[in-house]
Order: C-alpha cells, then structure tokens, then sequence
C-alpha cells in the first residue's frame, strides 16, 4: 500500500514525539563534604558540605573515566578546580544518604546518577581524555598510504628518498603503513602518482580507499644544486611539502613544510641528503600536528542519505538531534534527487556512532548501509513492512 508524503511526515512526526529515555548509560558514585558551624550558622554549614561532597562526588566520576598514569591524568589534576566549578550537565540525580553532626563538624554524603556518554563528552571537550581519544582514532585509520613525488636535480625520482623517511617515521610512531613496493605493482599505483604530479588528488584518494587506508600523506620533495660552493663542495638543498588527508572524505588534517641543506662533491649523494633532511623535519612536524588533532573529542562525519524526501529528511534531522547526544551540530549541504548530503559534528568515534546509526529503529523506515569507511557513510531510506 502506497503511502503520501504528507501522511509519512505526519507518522514519523508522531515517533519523533513519543516520549524515550533521555539519557544513555548511567551510573552511580557517593561523595563527602564536610563544615565546620561558625556563628552557630548551621545553615551555612550544611549548603558548604552539601557543595564539597557533590564536587567530591563528580570528582570520583570524572576519576572513573581517567586511566591511571595517563597523560589524561595529569591533565585532569591541572585542570581540576575549574572541571569542578560546574555546572555539571551530565548528573541526572542527586541525593542526600547521610547528615551528621558531631560538635562543630558537619557532614553530609550524597549518591549522583552520572550519564556517562555526556560525563565523557565534557571531559573531551575540555582536553582531558587526550590519551583515549588518540588511540580511538587511530583506531579510525586502519593504515596509512605514502604518495609522494620527488624531483632530484630536474628529473623525477620514481623511488622517492623522502617516501622511506615518512614511512619509517609513522612505523616508530605506531602508524600502519601501506607496504608501498606490494603496491608499487598495480599499475593503478603509477597512475595515482601521475595525478598527484598533475595535482588530482581524487586519483590519490581512490588509491588509498582500494587499499583499505583512511589516511593519505601526500607531498612534493624538490632537490637541486644551489650556487654555494665550499673547498669543492657543492651545497645542495631541497623543500618539501606534506598534507596528511582523510582518505575518504579528502578533509586535511594537517600540512608541514621544511628544507634541507647538504654538501657533497656527489649530485646524487648531496641531493639525496638534503631531501631526507627535509622530509624528516617536514614529517616529524606533520605527525605533532596529527596527534594533536587526535586529542580533541570533536569529528566530523560524512552522511548521505538516497531515496528520502524533504520532509523525511526534516523529521531525521530532529530524531538525529534527539536521541543522539554525543551531536554537536548537523550541517545540511546539499539535497537532490531525494539524496541528502549531511556534515554531522560528533564528540564520539565515527565508527561507533555509524553502528548505532545504522542499527536503530526509526519506526516507519531503516537506514541500509551502502558504503562505509571511517569519515564517511553512505545510506539508503527503506520503508518498514507493515
């Protein structure tokens, strides 16, 4: 039976509106605080202990999240009195368990109900869970793929010095690396490279895509004879320029540039040296800058959705902004031919929000997932039988 548009906004404007739970997993933790009676103020007293053992309590949930030893941890104990001023969002109860007072002294323990999805949101927005927010996205990059070209003294170098550097600099900083000779042999490697000299970088990207790598490093390495010259030496120097790119979505991640300087009475042997030299400031600089981006909570994912309408599309947005907490923002870029295009903001991993996405129930329709890749995921809308 078909049904019109109008009567399937109306339908899934009625799920949008049934009543769920607000909060994702919740768990509980006590906290004591402590005051003295000045003035015989016992008011006073029992607002000061009730403050100290709710921040106590926030506190050991904070503490809960942090690996002990971490960077994380040295993090939180920085940043600690400002973490505890509030307000704090994410305690969905409180209650008081005990009140006491013995002489002067009054204490007060209270139990907390934390969400903790939105507990470790707050902590990753304030940089706190750096160290499990790398590992989760390095999590989202199973590999990475090198396609850097390389001109020595005029003529290109089809086995770049500068590609044995980045590699062996993102092995010792536990990247995966993409075994470049494996890939060398496809013929489609050499194309890749041509586009890249051309400046097509979707040819690149397709490349990292087909050997399943969700980062691509990139770069150009020029060495050439300079005019100095030295007790015979001829000085020879080089530049290279890198950019570390989302395979799937092409999103920079970061760019570094350097220069090297090396002399030799041999062309070969100094233009050699001074691009390695390059390549090794230009790639020691370019993965700072990756990790640095990997401690952030915040991602960006790519959603398509084919075969929806307008007014479905509005109703997803709304049950997206709803039921998912860990959205920040969700940027409509395009929508034709009933194919919406969205740039969704997230302070979660990509894959796992893509998982919940793809498996919930939205009532009246299903997403089936089409593509995947860890920036990016295509779906299609299916109507539920009913």
């Amino acid at each position: 039976m078909k049904i019109n548009n109008q009567k399937l906004a109306i339908c899934l404007l009625l799920i949008l509106l049934t009543p769920i739970s607000l909060y994702g997993q919740e768990a509980s933790f006590t906290g004591e605080g402590s005051a003295f009676v000045v003035d015989n103020d016992k008011v006073g007293a029992v607002k000061l202990a009730y403050q100290a053992a709710l921040k106590k309590a926030v506190s050991n949930a904070m503490e809960s999240l942090i690996r002990k030893g971490s960077k994380d941890e040295s993090n939180f104990n920085l940043k600690k009195a400002e973490l505890l001023k509030g307000p704090f969002d994410f305690v969905i109860k409180e209650e008081q368990i005990s009140n006491t007072l013995e002489g002067q002294r009054q204490t007060i323990m209270i139990r907390i109900d934390v969400d903790e999805r939105l507990l470790t949101r707050y902590l990753g927005q304030k940089g706190i869970l750096a160290t499990q927010n790398e590992e989760r996205k390095r999590e989202e990059f199973p590999s990475a793929m090198i396609l850097v070209t390389e001109e020595l003294n005029g003529q290109v170098n089809y086995s770049p010095y500068s590609s044995t550097v980045i590699q062996q600099a993102l092995l010792d900083k536990n990247f995966d690396v993409v075994d470049e000779k494996i890939v060398e042999k496809n013929i489609k490697h050499d194309q890749a490279v041509q586009a890249m000299i051309s400046g097509d970088l979707r040819a690149a990207q397709a490349m990292a895509l087909q050997y399943g790598s969700g980062m691509l490093v990139t770069g150009r390495a020029v060495a050439q004879q300079s005019a100095i010259e030295s007790g015979g030496m001829q000085a020879y120097g080089a530049n290279i320029t890198l950019e570390a790119v989302e395979a799937d979505t092409g999103r920079v991640m970061a760019t570094a540039s350097a220069d090297g300087t090396y002399p030799h009475i041999n062309a070969m042997t100094g233009s050699r040296k001074a691009v390695e030299g390059a390549a090794q400031k230009a790639i020691d600089d370019l993965i700072k800058k990756i990790e640095k981006g990997f401690e952030t909570s915040s991602e960006s994912v790519e959603i398509s959705v084919s075969a929806i309408t307008f007014a479905q599309l509005a109703v997803f947005k709304k049950i997206l902004k709803r039921d998912f907490q860990e959205i920040s923002a969700i940027k409509q870029k395009s929508f034709n031919g009933q194919v919406a295009k969205l740039d969704i903001k997230i302070d979660s991993g990509t894959t796992d929000f893509i998982e919940r996405v793809a498996l919930k129930d939205f009532g009246t329709f299903k997403l089936k997932v089409l593509n995947f890749s860890p920036g990016k995921v295509d779906f299609i809308l299916r109507m539920n039988d009913r």
